[in-house]
């Protein structure tokens, strides 16, 4: 791979971790400001089997909350730090693609304000999570020690 492929793939996979730590950050020491927000989207999604499948677990908004920041939190350090990069870059695809779902197909205030904003926020931010999946990660990857051949420890 080319050096210059090497960097943009370097820097689409640290914006990306960035982008989930800043996101997952706003819900480290208060998550209340979520069941509105959550239970509102839940209440008008017209995704007729996804809609419903949100409002059966609109209940439980709050450990639905706690996961989905931990998780983010992790997926944003698992790119930053490099660790399992292109699983990260999976998971962070599906949960992107849960919010773009969530929250661009509900009759929302949100919504009737600026439609395709909310759209192409969560649709960009699913695709930058499958560019992080797609490419290989060689730059600022940490990586195991290589282990010495018993040959060469006999050497020695």
């Amino acid at each position: 791979m080319p050096r210059l492929t090497e960097l943009w793939a370097l820097a689409v996979r640290l914006s990306t971790g960035f982008f989930w730590l800043y996101f997952a950050s706003q819900r480290w020491f208060d998550v209340g400001w979520v069941r509105d927000l959550y239970t509102t989207a839940a209440a008008n999604n017209y995704i007729p089997l996804y809609g419903e499948l949100l409002r059966s677990l609109a209940g439980d908004w709050l450990i639905l909350a706690v996961v989905v920041t931990a998780a983010e939190t992790a997926i944003g350090f698992m790119m930053i730090l490099g660790v399992f990069p292109r699983l990260a870059g999976c998971v962070g695809a599906l949960i992107a693609a849960n919010l773009l779902l969530t929250f661009s197909f509900c009759n929302c205030p949100w919504n009737t304000a600026d439609a395709p904003t909310v759209f192409w926020f969560y649709f960009s931010a699913t695709l930058l999570n499958l560019a992080v999946l797609r490419e290989q990660h060689k730059l600022l990857i940490l990586k195991r020690l290589p282990r010495r051949q018993s040959s060469q420890i006999a050497s020695i």
